[in-house]
């Protein structure tokens, strides 16, 4: 049976419990060669986890859910759930008996895949509530099986019923076996040297051990006697091992020869230490897991907390307990010092001790001292005990869930005062509208009134037209001659009821406009015509200015020759040849290459809409992906749930070797994190939070990404409602690689529409320098720069909106960066009524485009007569380079 592509585990738990679930992760490696095992633990233990299991990957964590609230540290508890849907596992089990918090969000990640858990069904016992308030999650339906080990089974065998669970068939059960890695065994023999100690001649205790439950812990005298009986009886020294945290128990501990405390990384010389001993003495704690794992005889003090389940897999060694009624307490002891560790003296584990320092078979010793009535005493405290501690919980858990909601009641009512509040402010400004369409309807009415006086005027006009037809003479000819003055009479009556009708239509639109609120438009519309006409006047009027000048300095030059006279007939002459056949053959020439062809620089739609198809002539690839660059994109998005999957889908499926993705969504309230979150396996990074505008969310971007990339490495940006051209990312790292003096290319422009139809085209000039200065026509869809030409200039200007790729260019071309357009389609542009280029070129575009001409030609920037000039030159070249690529020429 083949196993999955990937599986996840979460065991949070300590380092004991680790050891024991060493042997089912290894059954599980060697049953599932191929699969990506991937195992939560925490980060104290990371350091021995890769003796544990070959081949598997160790997420590591901070948070111990047995002791942290869910709400602790969102950040981790976010970057795990990315972590685990970043694997896409088709199995997630969660290896603790015991359930927890952080399982259960962990599941929720993962919805399609195959969620086991060890252990009966259940939520956890103190943080659910939490849990279930704040996540709406309950530990009951976040997996769909579980897996119930024998009750009397010991923990390490327990965790192969989970193995048998997924594998579909039972496993053999091997118990934990560890070696101590080569490195570690040579630190602890030069610690064991400085103190005098040989391998195999000393004894270790952990005498403390009580990182979870202080309460399992036997007194220190005791552990103090067996030390001191290990010296007199079988000349054994003893080292003290435990954690830098535990030292002033340890301090406490009489008899000891040397005492060895570890910190964080020191876990694989704790147990060469271990390794190397005669035998360990302790509690019940990882350690001594640890020991029996590494073949060392061990005597282990164990109190009824959870007798049996972590009886040690020793081969040789004694565990020694005194069987009580109360056993099974979870270590939440209704006596409050643990009787059952208390009653154990140390005389009743010499006997013990004995037989694991001769090494015989592990076994279990029970002490017996407590009488019969005691026990039956002891029984029925532990029972009331269990009762109260239970209904002392269920309130907790209550209480817990009654804060809860008060806190998201008083969030709610927070909440709902802002919305009144805002609510009361959209009243005063509807009040402010209704007041304003009233004067505009009262305005309107008067035109319409004007516009009915005109149509009276006319309808009398007519009347008397046809009275006058009615009285004309018999004469034929002379009637003819009435009838045609008439007629064009009529003609030009009807042509102005036209116009009224028109300029009334106007009006009334203007007015249901104004009476849907869209002010701004009539506005927008209004100083749109002023600006064309102020243009039209403008070029009209520098032309002639210009003209003119030229003439009177010729003239005026003429006038001081002999040939005075004959020179002025001369310019005369040529300005009247200019402006008579010159000029009219220019625009001629204009109409019949520019106006007259389909394809329209500055135009946005061209045709009528059809299927797409891409550039199929792009060349194919001719490199190794080794020597090619690599390519950071940005996709800027926020609000666009209907596209943002396409924009990301034109990057991913072009599978380019070397592509580093980052999405910067500006806090969306639609659906696009969503979209985004579905693609996060593809995406170096992604966030969705506010941010101040298109520009930000770029630098923000490639502030993520930068890092990553080298000074020959390429960057680009896609807006989220575009698309990139398949092929188009190997064929632009193809060409850096081939040309490494370029800095920044671009290419043709497809034009889109919401449903991805073809319904125009860019076709670019070779790129000019000096039209750059006074017009932006370059495809941001298309365009790719080399990191160190982005470095060059400082990045991106977060002050500019609208005008931020034009800005980028023009610093590029003042940096001395060689830019190139190549003559191929490499994306496309959508077309649509949110977009952002059509609403602020009048308004934020024309301030912004004013700052970067202003930039090359200080006040001089606003020559419109040479803006047109280069806009009509970029568009005639255009159209000449669109008709030789329809004749199959690229150039």
């Amino acid at each position: 049976m083949s196993g999955p592509r990937a599986a996840v585990f979460v065991k949070v738990d300590t380092l004991g419990d680790l050891v024991l679930f060493a042997p089912a992760l290894r059954a599980l490696r060697t049953a599932w060669p191929a699969t990506r095992l991937a195992v939560v633990i925490r980060r104290a233990y990371g350091d021995l986890a890769p003796l544990l299991a070959p081949q598997v990957e160790w997420i590591h964590t901070d948070l111990d859910p047995f002791n942290h609230r869910p709400d602790r540290d969102p950040a981790e508890v976010a970057r795990l759930r990315d972590a685990v849907a970043a694997l896409a596992p088709e199995v997630f089990a969660a290896a603790t008996s015991r359930r927890n918090w952080l399982e259960v969000l962990l599941a929720s990640t993962v919805p399609h895949a195959r969620r086991v858990a060890l252990g009966a069904a259940g939520q956890d016992e103190f943080f659910g509530t939490q849990l279930r308030v704040l996540a709406g999650l309950d530990a009951t339906a976040a997996f769909s099986e579980f897996v119930a080990p024998p009750a009397a089974a010991p923990d390490w065998a327990a965790n192969f019923t989970l193995v048998d669970a997924l594998l579909g068939r039972a496993v053999e059960r091997t118990p934990p076996r560890l070696a101590a890695p080569a490195d570690a065994v040579a630190a602890a023999r030069r610690w064991l040297a400085e103190k005098q100690l040989g391998p195999g001649r000393y004894a270790v205790c952990a005498a403390a051990g009580f990182a979870n439950v202080r309460l399992k812990t036997w007194p220190a005298d005791r552990f103090g006697a067996l030390i001191g009986r290990l010296r007199e009886t079988h000349c054994l020294p003893t080292v003290l091992i435990g954690h830098t945290g535990e030292r002033d128990h340890l301090a406490t501990v009489p008899g000891a020869d040397a005492t060895w405390l570890g910190g964080e990384g020191d876990l694989p010389v704790l147990a060469a230490l271990i390794a190397d001993s005669a035998l360990y003495v302790g509690n019940d704690t990882g350690a001594l897991h640890l020991a029996a794992a590494l073949d060392v005889p061990v005597l282990g003090i164990f109190g009824g907390g959870t007798w049996p389940r972590f009886v040690p897999a020793a081969a040789r060694g004694a565990a020694v307990v005194q069987p009580l009624p109360c056993f099974g307490c979870g270590w939440d002891c209704a006596f409050g010092d643990a009787p059952c560790l208390g009653g154990i003296a140390a005389a009743d584990a010499f006997p013990a001790l004995d037989d694991a320092v001769a090494g015989r078979p592990f076994a279990i010793r029970e002490v017996r001292k407590v009488a019969a009535g005691t026990e039956a005493l002891m029984a029925k405290v532990a029972a009331l005990h269990r009762e109260s501690r239970a209904g002392h919980l269920a309130r907790q858990h209550k209480l817990e869930e009654l804060t809860a909601l008060d806190r998201e009641k008083d969030e709610t009512i927070v909440r709902q005062n802002d919305e009144l509040v805002g609510k009361e402010q959209e009243i005063d400004a509807l009040k402010l509208v209704c007041d304003e369409r009233e004067k505009t309807i009262i305005v309107l009415d008067g035109h319409v009134r004007h516009f009915q006086h005109l149509s009276g005027v006319l309808q009398a006009d007519k009347s008397v037209l046809e009275q006058t037809l009615a009285a004309q003479p018999a004469d034929a000819a002379l009637a003819a001659r009435t009838i045609s003055s008439q007629l064009v009479h009529i003609r030009n009556l009807e042509a102005l009821v036209k116009l009224q009708e028109a300029a009334l239509a106007d009006l009334r639109t203007t007015e249901a406009n104004r009476a849907a609120g869209l002010h701004d438009l009539e506005q927008a519309k209004h100083y749109g015509k002023l600006l064309a006409e102020k243009e039209a006047v403008i070029r009209a009027l520098s032309a002639g200015l210009a003209e003119r000048e030229k003439l009177i300095s010729r003239l005026a030059a003429a006038g001081t020759g002999p040939t005075a006279a004959l020179h002025r007939l001369a310019v005369a002459a040529a300005a009247l040849v200019r402006e008579e056949i010159f000029r009219p053959a220019e625009a001629a020439l204009f109409r019949a290459v520019v106006e007259r062809h389909w394809m329209q620089i500055g135009v946005l739609r061209h045709y009528a809409p059809k299927p797409l198809r891409w550039d199929d002539r792009i060349p194919a690839p001719a490199r190794r992906d080794a020597d090619l660059p690599q390519i950071g994109v940005v996709t800027p998005s926020y609000g666009q749930e209907a596209f943002i999957a396409r924009t990301l889908r034109s990057v991913i499926d072009q599978a380019y070797p070397k592509l580093v993705y980052a999405v910067q969504d500006g806090g969306s309230k639609d659906g696009s994190p969503g979209i985004i979150a579905r693609h996060a396996a593809a995406l170096r990074h992604w966030e969705s939070v506010r941010d101040r505008g298109q520009a930000d969310a770029i630098g923000r971007g490639f502030g993520h990404i930068g890092g990553a990339l080298g000074p020959d490495d390429l960057m680009a940006w896609l807006n989220s409602d575009d698309l990139l051209a398949p092929g188009a990312l190997r064929f632009v790292g193809e060409y850096f690689a081939a040309h490494p003096d370029v800095d920044v290319v671009y290419g043709h422009r497809i034009i889109i529409d919401e449903h991805d139809r073809d319904v125009g085209r860019w076709i670019m000039p070779r790129h000019d320098p000096a039209t750059l200065e006074w017009i932006d026509y370059v495809p941001q869809e298309t365009m790719f720069w080399r990191k160190r030409a982005w470095d060059r200039v400082g990045g991106i200007d977060p002050s500019f909106q609208f005008a931020l790729d034009w800005d980028l260019l023009a610093r590029f071309q003042q940096a001395g960066c060689r830019m190139v357009r190549v003559p191929y389609f490499l994306g496309a542009f959508r077309v649509h009524s949110e977009q952002k280029t059509s609403q602020a070129i009048h308004t934020t575009g024309a301030e912004e485009m004013k700052r970067i001409r202003t930039r090359f030609h200080g006040e001089k920037q606003d020559d419109f007569a040479t803006i047109d000039r280069f806009a009509r030159r970029t568009r005639f070249r255009g159209a000449l380079v669109a008709r030789l690529l329809e004749a199959g020429i690229r150039w």
